[in-house]
């Protein structure tokens, strides 16, 4: 071994020293195929399983057991691979990974649900034009509530529950935060139409007790069951911050609704 080998100034060719043959495991050389490096042999993971997860879409090597179907029973959240048949639906909606509908018998109106967590939520704003109370479209605009759902105070949010849902409490709102992430930017990309979560959380914007209307496409704002005084929290989504977090609120404001099922 060369003087400098011994001392660690290696003559690297890629992987390999050129001057006394030692390896690393850095910069192998996988033209050759997605298994081997071609300088030193040594078996290197360069597979290519992003269209596929059990199959390299330039070896064609296979493997079993490593699509995601946590998130969706039909669905692989890392490749987007299909399969059929494996959702286990009560109600509409899959009691494993929270995939489904709910129809409003109210109006028939369809939302899609999801699971975070423990938690089976609805992945759309609530919509349903009570007989009664305060709600809002936004600039009453109908394209908005069409959209982003009805603004409702919060007496009127608690009185349009259909049976078998509920508002969340503050805790429930911090589980599925910390479920995603303890980080508020984290979770916002997580949580934001798009987002890997699936929650696609919709910048309704929301109206003060004055009755101006505020924030539409750049903040959204959920209620709460829980009050505190005079207050009441809210989770809210920032475009700006690209944050989610909970704070608290004035319970004259109309905000949206996002239903969790009861357990």
């Amino acid at each position: 071994m060369s003087l400098k080998c011994s001392i660690g100034m290696h003559a690297w060719n890629g992987c390999k020293c050129s001057a006394c043959g030692k390896t690393r495991d850095e910069q192998h050389d996988v033209t050759g195929g997605c298994g081997k490096c071609t300088r030193c042999g040594q078996e290197v993971d360069n597979h290519d399983w992003s269209k596929n997860c059990e199959k390299c879409s330039k070896c064609g090597k296979t493997r079993i057991a490593h699509h995601a179907w946590d998130k969706d029973c039909e669905k692989c959240s890392s490749c987007g691979e299909t399969r059929s048949d494996k959702h286990q639906k009560v109600n509409g909606i899959c009691k494993v990974c929270g995939h489904g509908t709910f129809t409003d018998e109210s109006d028939k109106r369809v939302y899609k649900t999801i699971k975070i967590g423990s938690q089976i939520i609805m992945a759309e704003n609530f919509s349903r034009k009570p007989a009664s109370g305060n709600f809002f479209a936004y600039d009453d605009n109908g394209n908005n509530q069409a959209k982003f759902g009805y603004l409702y105070d919060l007496e009127t949010a608690k009185t349009i529950v259909p049976k078998g849902w509920h508002l969340p409490a503050k805790e429930e709102w911090e589980a599925l935060h910390h479920f995603l992430s303890d980080d508020d930017k984290k979770a916002y990309d997580q949580l934001k139409t798009g987002g890997k979560s699936g929650f696609d959380g919709l910048l309704g914007g929301w109206r003060s007790a004055k009755g101006t209307f505020n924030g539409l496409n750049a903040t959204a704002h959920f209620w709460s069951a829980t009050t505190e005084g005079n207050k009441v929290w809210q989770f809210k989504m920032n475009a700006f911050s690209h944050k989610a977090e909970l704070e608290k609120s004035d319970n004259g404001m109309a905000l949206s609704v996002r239903l969790f099922l009861d357990n």
